[in-house]
């Protein structure tokens, strides 16, 4: 790719946008400036332009992003052709466990939440479509992991920020490799309370028509609320079936 073709300007206006998150909601243009590492005269004409586009609302001289900007992020997931089927896939999930089931894909070392559907239940999750969670410590993470080839895996490991959210949370990349090796042929994954105290997460694999796995469909919960032997025998085959249902789906949607 020519270095003439890509548009800076307009590179630095997603990192402008990324950089506001859960520790960064609100800040002035001298904070975004040093954030991106871009000049202060450059941040500011920037968030005008999206402020312009309402994208970020301004209050005393700090930016705020703005509900438009989810979207951007409805864009991709509206352009799924399978985003239907698998809304229906997680309704039954929902419906049959009264637990929440999201749907949610790799990105660097987070993995993103892109469809989420809230079961009636009052879960303390804190998820919502367009949340991040660390690929080390999320059932999801540990699935697209166990894909990747042995070399590529180790060196991915390294580069993860492990860090000690809980006191079961693994911050030995050796650790964390092995666990992924044992784990590789299973069918979902299971992490308990390595993100949050008390809290389980599931997650099984949708693939596409050359079986790669392009997403992970889970759920969370309390472990107070189920204990692992009933999840296993009562929650997880009603999550497989319904990840199966969406890669067959896939599928045959690929095949036209």
């Amino acid at each position: 790719m020519d270095k003439k073709d890509i548009v800076t300007a307009f590179t630095k206006g997603l990192n402008v946008i990324k950089a506001f998150d859960e520790e960064n909601t609100s800040m002035t243009i001298t904070d975004v400036a040093k954030k991106v590492d871009i000049t202060r005269a450059s941040a500011r004409r920037l968030l005008l332009t999206l402020e312009s586009e309402s994208y970020v609302s301004q209050s005393d001289g700090f930016f705020s992003l703005t509900p438009k900007i989810i979207e951007l992020g409805y864009s991709y997931f509206a352009s799924l052709p399978w985003s239907d089927l698998a809304y229906k896939n997680m309704k039954k999930v929902v419906d049959a466990c009264k637990l929440s089931c999201s749907i949610s894909i790799i990105d660097g070392t987070n993995v993103i939440c892109i469809m989420r559907i809230p079961a009636t239940r009052i879960l303390s999750e804190g998820i919502h479509v367009g949340s991040r969670l660390p690929v080390a410590y999320s059932a999801t993470g540990r699935l697209f992991m166990s894909k990747m080839k042995n070399e590529e895996l180790y060196e991915y490991i390294l580069k993860l920020p492990l860090k000690k959210l809980t006191k079961k949370s693994i911050t030995n990349p050796n650790t964390l490799y092995e666990l992924i090796l044992k784990d590789r042929n299973s069918s979902y994954q299971i992490v308990k309370e390595e993100i949050e105290d008390g809290l389980i997460s599931i997650a099984a694999p949708i693939y596409n028509r050359d079986n790669k796995m392009i997403a992970a469909m889970n759920i969370g919960t309390h472990s107070s609320y189920k204990n692992i032997e009933i999840l296993e025998k009562e929650i997880i085959p009603h999550l497989l079936k319904a990840t199966k249902d969406t890669t067959q789906a896939i599928k045959l949607l690929q095949q036209y």
